[in-house]
């Protein structure tokens, strides 16, 4: 498999001059790299359509557990998800 050069150039151009200075190469502090720490634990928001009869029942049930709808479909859709698992 032959190799690819890393390309540094943007694909876009720089939006200002501090923009331009912080996407060129020559201006990176190449010997003392910042190391970032990548966690999965960051949030997505998933929406989906429902009627308002739909919304009025997961509301009412949702309420009598002491949770909002928004809680009640995200813990009974992990529930869910955690029974298929097993």
């Amino acid at each position: 498999m032959l190799e690819q050069p890393i390309r540094y150039e943007s694909l876009q151009e720089p939006l200002d001059d501090e923009e331009r200075e912080l996407m060129d190469p020559e201006t990176w502090d190449w010997d003392n790299p910042v190391e970032l720490i990548v966690t999965e634990d960051f949030r997505v928001q998933l929406p989906i359509e429902i009627t308002h009869e739909e919304h009025r029942l997961l509301a009412r049930t949702a309420c009598a557990a002491g949770l909002t709808p928004h809680e009640f479909i995200k813990r009974a859709a992990l529930d869910a998800a955690h029974a298929t698992r097993t």
